[in-house]
């Protein structure tokens, strides 16, 4: 390994503490609501036919 190569395995003491404090403590509500969020946006884009429920409002018209 050269002295310009980047070391890909290096994990830093603060990853390491933040990890580690990650893995102790529960989220908070807001960490919650932001995964919950996130989560949604996941599955509208994997699923396109999960946001159609809309369509059903629109059904008597």
């Amino acid at each position: 390994m050269s002295a310009q190569d980047i070391d890909k395995s290096f994990v830093s003491p603060i990853d390491k503490f933040l990890y580690e404090y990650d893995a102790k403590h529960e989220k908070t509500q807001s960490q919650l609501k932001e995964i919950k969020k996130h989560q949604r946006i996941a599955n509208l884009r994997d699923n396109p036919e999960a946001g159609k429920k809309q369509d059903e409002i629109w059904k008597d018209f």
